[in-house]
């Protein structure tokens, strides 16, 4: 527990306060702060159900895109650019919950099924198992604190 509160209060001491002055959209989504990149499987907002009710459902072109729910999820991230996190929580599930200046909610999820990590901080983004400074390989599977060296997590049993 008490390495939990560590962490936790580490990864708050690297975001509340801090801003991303860009991010990228693939596979994942990647936010990009001063001197480290916050990256995430996958993403929710309570704001996604407004942006898909006014732009997503009334665009046909974004109805027949490959992954149209990146849509809302992107036009929540692009209305963080540049704003303050003012608030980290961690989960009971270890998903990260952040607030920011403008009172947008973002929640970095740990549901995501078939992969080998859900979010994690690392100096230039990528793949953690190549070096980070925090990674969520499972829920309730953190490892790492910031700041810290980079280093690479332990591979979940069976995995690569």
């Amino acid at each position: 527990m008490q390495q939990a509160l560590s962490q936790i209060e580490s990864i708050r001491s690297a975001l509340v306060g801090s801003f991303y002055s860009r991010f990228a959209v693939g596979d994942g989504f990647d936010l990009y702060f001063d001197g480290f990149v916050l990256s995430a499987r996958e993403i929710t907002s309570p704001d996604e159900t407004s942006i898909n009710s006014t732009f997503v459902d009334a665009y046909p072109p974004a109805q027949s895109t490959a992954n149209s729910g990146c849509i809302a999820k992107s036009a929540v991230i692009a209305a963080c650019l540049s704003a303050p996190v003012s608030a980290v929580e961690l989960l009971a599930d270890s998903s990260l919950l952040l607030t920011f200046s403008n009172n947008v909610a973002v929640r970095l999820l740990t549901d995501t099924p078939i992969v080998d990590w859900h979010w994690a901080i690392t100096e230039t983004g990528g793949d953690p198992y190549t070096g980070c400074f925090v990674t969520c390989v499972a829920p309730g599977d953190i490892q790492g604190s910031m700041p810290n060296n980079s280093f690479k997590p332990k591979p979940l049993r069976g995995s690569a």
